[in-house]
Parts: C-alpha cells; structure tokens; sequence
C-alpha cells in the first residue's frame, strides 16, 4: 500500500449528461485542480436562553472549480469545444485510480501574461451538483475501454 500519492497522472475527463461513459482520453493535460469541498458557513441560532452564542452548520459550499492548462491551440480549442452552457459530467481521477466527480457548466478563458511566463488558459466549472468521491473501480466502470 502506497504512503502517498504525487500530482502524476491526475486526469480530467468531460462529458454530455446523455453520453453514458466519459472518453478514453483526457480533455486536456492539467497543470492544477481544485479542492472538492470546502466547510460549510455557520449560522448563529442564539436566543436569550442561551449563555454563549450557539451555531448550526449551514450548506457546506463547493464554490467555483477551476482548472489550469498550458495554453496551445490544440487544448485551447479542445476545452472551448465543452464551453457552451450545457450541463456536463466532470471526472478527476487520482493517480491510485479513485475520482471525484460532479456536474456543472464550463468556461474558458486565456490567464493573464507576463515577461518570461508560459501563456495558461483556466477552464471554469461552476458546479451543479456536489462532489462525489469514487472508488478505483468505479472510476474505471465510467470510463470507456482504451482500443
């Protein structure tokens, strides 16, 4: 059993919400991905009964999703191709084969630039659906077969 894991090999699929399995090849490489989850607010439920304030956890919240890629035409026009305001399933798989996966709307745009740098490209998901974790196999199960 592995330690740890490195960011080697992390993939990122998409697909149409009527496509029953993602594609065997990557939408694009990606140089960053983001958390899937982050802790819910707190709302304040205090009444003059109580000696300290009292909270209850709200809705926890995804927040927006973005990834970064190196920008080329080819990757550039491969991520504006899923741009466009339909729902789509996201799939992150980890180098041990788990994933996470979600629903949402794409964007894309080109970062910005500066001497010396490599021109980067974001692809924004804003999420429809919560993040679910997977298993190696599931992942697997939702990924069509390399021929």
């Amino acid at each position: 059993m592995a330690k740890a894991y490195n960011d080697i090999g992390i993939e990122l699929r998409v697909k149409g919400k009527t496509d029953t399995k993602y594609p065997a090849a990557i939408l694009v490489e990606i140089k960053s991905t983001p958390a899937t989850g982050q802790a819910g607010g707190t709302l304040e439920v205090t009444t003059h009964s109580d000696p300290t304030k009292v909270y209850i956890p709200d809705r926890p919240d995804t927040g927006d999703m973005d990834y970064t890629f190196n920008y080329t035409e080819a990757n550039y026009t491969a991520v504006k191709a899923i741009c466009d305001n339909a729902e789509r399933d996201i799939l992150i798989k980890y180098p041990d084969g788990t994933g996470v996966e979600y629903s949402g709307i794409c964007q894309v745009w080109h970062n910005e630039v500066s001497v010396g740098a490599v021109l980067e490209c974001t692809l924004h998901t804003v999420p429809a659906t919560s993040p679910a974790d997977l298993t190696s196999q599931e992942v697997a199960a939702k990924i069509t077969a390399s021929v």
